[in-house]
Formats: structure tokens, C-alpha cells, sequence
């Protein structure tokens, strides 16, 4: 009888115990959400490196030495794929000539679709049967590219100053003649051009503002990196401590199950995705693209090809909008095709093939073993909770909530905690 009242006591203390945490838990992460991202993404980089400090252990280097060498050549990694990706990155002048570029190339493949010179005109078979409709989805798609009254104003500056092709101002008065969104005309753009200079200042000081407060944020993520590769075990024994020993065994298999799936997990898909950034770089270098934006369009699909069902389509897109303003491509070898976007096809489709074919069964194997209806309820909450970053993040915390359930499931049934 005393035994079960103390069973009983125990048992309430514990809920009670968990049920604090859990709310305590719950208000963290509602009142520091935005460090949630950094600390999760500063784990998963050190789950990743472990493997290369255990090695480098193995060949006789002493951990702290085997730290400093893999931080250094992250370093150097960092700042030579940094370097080739902020140097394709466009600035605000060349932002606003690819938008007008691409908005033009989008309006004159969407008018040739519908066999039309001008929308004026009379078209094809298509544009009399479903022409308004697909109008309305290209005005729907096309309206993120037009420019605002601000962003026309700068324009106009350029062109002013003569900053502006020949080429790039034909689009832009083409683009004006049948506007997506309202947008004043040549003569009013310069009668705004007083505002240029408050304007300029204002994104000038909203973009130290951002700066600051990403700095601010995405501080930690090293500091945790760090303590984790320098961390001897104190972090599970902590957690492992507060653990009854009764729970001892289940509390403990769950770790290494969860420290085994989870660093399986994320090294086959950094090996799988820079395998699939890498073959579509190379496969848009042999068809002619520059390599700066080969180099940008390979760690975009590489980086999304982590992301489920979405993640091919990203990095399809990417190199489609490219390729529709890309004027000119001279493909290395003669038998390659001269059409940009039919070479992006090409590419991310083989790309895929070897994916599937190739890199997913060697590299993961059966390391995720999740329902397609899971993923894609798994990804859809994760775009809604965090955007890309959720989708991204999604997976992995689906497989940690996994090995967790199904290993305290079975522990609990080996020690008859549970019938």
C-alpha cells in the first residue's frame, strides 16, 4: 500500500513536473521565436561536422586542433562560395533592369502563346478560347515584377544620368505602353525626381536596420556551433541526470537513436543536394550559361532540392527565369541545344533522373522511411510556420519526432512500462 502511494506521488510529480516544462517551453519559444531558426540550424551544422572532427581524432589530432582545422576550412569555404554568389548577386540598379527585362520576355513569349503581334490583335485557337483567363494569371504572376512609383522614379534617374542601355530602355517604354500595375509616366517619374534623395536615404537606413538586427540574431548560431564540437558529453548527461531510473534505459536508446537518425539523415541529404547543385552548375556551364549564375542557380536547386516534392520546382523555376532574359548562349559542345530554356529543361531533368536514380539510393538509402502524405502535410506546416526555412527544417524534425515516438514506444514495451 505505502509502495503505491509513493507510485502514485511519483507518477503526479513527474506530470506535473513535465506539464511546467512544457509550458515553460511553449513561452520560450513563442517569446524567443526568432532565435529558434539560428540555435536549430547552428545544431545541424554541428550534427554534420561531427564526422570530420571524429576523423581527424583518428588520425591522432587532438580535438581541439581537429576544431580549429575544420573551422578553418568552413572559413575559407564560406568566403570563396561567398564571394562568387555576392558578386552574382545584382544590385538595385541591375535589380530593376532584370525586372523590366523579364517582365518584357514574359510578355512577349505569353503574346507569341496566344498568336497575337499586340493585345489588340486577334489570336489563335487558345486565346479565343481560354485568352482572358490566362490573362488574368499572367497579369496575377507578371504584377510581382512591375516596378512602384518609387522604384520608377530611381529608374528614371538612371536613365537621366545615363546609366540606362538602349536595350534595356526600349523594354522599359515597351513594358509602360501596357503596364501590370499603374505606373506614372516618363514626364511624371521626373517631376518626382526631388524625392529621390528622402527615398534613397529611407531604404539606405532600412536596410542598416535589417543588417543590425539579422547580426543580432544570427549571432548565436556560431556559439552554438562551437559548444557543441567542443562538448564531451556534458549536454546528454545533463538531460540524462534529471532522468528517473526507472525511465534510465528508454531515456538513454532514445538519444543514440535520435543522435544516430538524425546526423544520418542531414549528412546523406547535404551529400545528396550539393551532388544535385553540382551537376546542374556543371550540366548549365556546358550549355552556355556564365558561371557566376551557373554558381547561383546550382546552390539554389542544391539547397531546395532538400525540400521535398517542392524543391526540384524551385530550382527549375530559377533557371527558367534566367533563361528567359539570358540573350545568347553559346553551348560548349556543337550538339547542345542553342534554346536557354530548353537547355534548363534538359539539365534539371537529368539532373532528377540521376537524383532518383542515383544519389538518393546510395547516398540516404533508407535513412527516411516517411509517408509521402506526411512530407507533404510536414512541409505544408513548415512553409506556414517559418516559410522557407520551415520547409527546409521540416524533415528533419518530422524524422526527430519519429525515432523519438517509435523508440520510447518500443523501450516502453521492453520494460513493461507500457502493455
Amino acid at each position: 500500500m505505502i509502495n503505491n502511494d509513493r507510485l502514485n506521488r511519483s507518477r503526479i510529480f513527474y506530470f506535473s513536473l513535465f506539464l511546467f516544462l512544457a509550458i515553460v517551453l511553449g513561452y520560450l519559444l513563442i517569446v524567443l521565436q526568432n532565435l529558434i531558426l539560428p540555435i536549430f540550424m547552428g545544431i545541424l551544422a554541428a550534427y554534420i561536422s561531427l564526422p570530420g572532427i571524429n576523423y581527424l581524432k583518428r588520425k591522432g589530432i587532438p580535438k581541439s586542433a581537429a576544431i580549429i582545422i575544420l573551422l578553418g576550412v568552413l572559413s575559407f569555404v564560406v568566403f570563396v562560395i561567398g564571394q562568387k554568389v555576392v558578386s552574382a548577386i545584382p544590385n538595385e540598379k541591375e535589380n530593376l533592369e532584370l525586372r523590366i527585362q523579364l517582365q518584357y520576355k514574359l510578355d512577349e513569349n505569353f503574346l507569341a502563346f496566344l498568336g497575337k503581334e499586340d493585345y489588340s490583335s486577334e489570336g489563335n485557337i487558345i486565346d479565343n478560347l481560354v485568352g482572358d483567363e490566362l490573362y488574368q494569371i499572367f497579369q496575377s504572376v507578371t504584377s510581382f515584377l512591375a516596378l512602384n512609383e518609387m522604384e520608377v522614379t530611381e529608374f528614371q534617374n538612371y536613365i537621366d544620368s545615363s546609366l540606362v542601355s538602349e536595350r534595356i530602355l526600349f523594354f522599359y517604354v515597351e513594358n509602360l505602353k501596357h503596364p501590370i500595375l499603374p505606373a506614372p509616366k516618363l514626364e511624371d517619374a521626373t517631376s518626382t525626381k526631388n524625392t529621390s534623395s528622402d527615398n534613397s536615404n529611407f531604404k539606405a537606413n532600412s536596410k542598416i536596420a535589417l543588417f543590425l538586427n539579422a547580426v543580432s540574431t544570427w549571432i548565436i548560431l556560431p556559439f552554438i556551433f562551437i559548444f557543441i564540437l567542443v562538448d564531451e558529453g556534458e549536454i546528454k548527461s545533463f538531460f540524462l541526470g534529471i532522468i528517473p531510473n526507472r525511465y534510465f534505459e528508454m531515456a538513454f536508446a532514445t538519444f543514440a537513436n535520435v543522435d544516430k537518425a538524425i546526423g544520418n539523415y542531414l549528412r546523406g541529404t547535404l551529400l545528396q543536394s550539393s551532388l544535385v547543385g553540382l551537376t546542374i552548375f556543371l550540366g548549365l556551364l556546358f550549355i552556355g550559361f556564365k558561371i557566376q549564375a551557373a554558381l547561383l542557380i546550382g546552390i539554389i536547386a542544391g539547397i531546395s532540392n532538400a525540400i521535398p516534392f517542392l524543391g526540384p520546382i524551385i530550382g527549375l523555376g530559377t533557371g527558367i527565369l534566367y533563361a528567359m532574359i539570358v540573350e545568347g548562349i553559346d553551348p560548349i559542345l556543337p550538339f547542345l541545344p542553342d534554346n536557354a530554356v530548353l537547355g534548363v529543361l534538359i539539365v534539371v531533368s537529368l539532373a532528377q533522373f540521376l537524383d532518383n536514380a542515383v544519389f538518393q539510393p546510395l547516398v540516404l538509402g533508407k535513412a527516411v522511411n516517411l509517408h509521402p502524405l506526411v512530407v507533404v502535410i510536414g512541409v505544408t506546416g513548415g512553409s506556414i510556420i517559418a516559410g522557407f526555412w520551415g520547409m527546409l527544417l521540416a524533415i528533419p524534425t518530422i524524422v526527430i519526432f519519429k525515432v523519438v515516438i517509435s523508440t520510447v514506444y518500443r523501450q516502453a514495451k521492453a520494460y513493461y512500462i507500457i502493455y
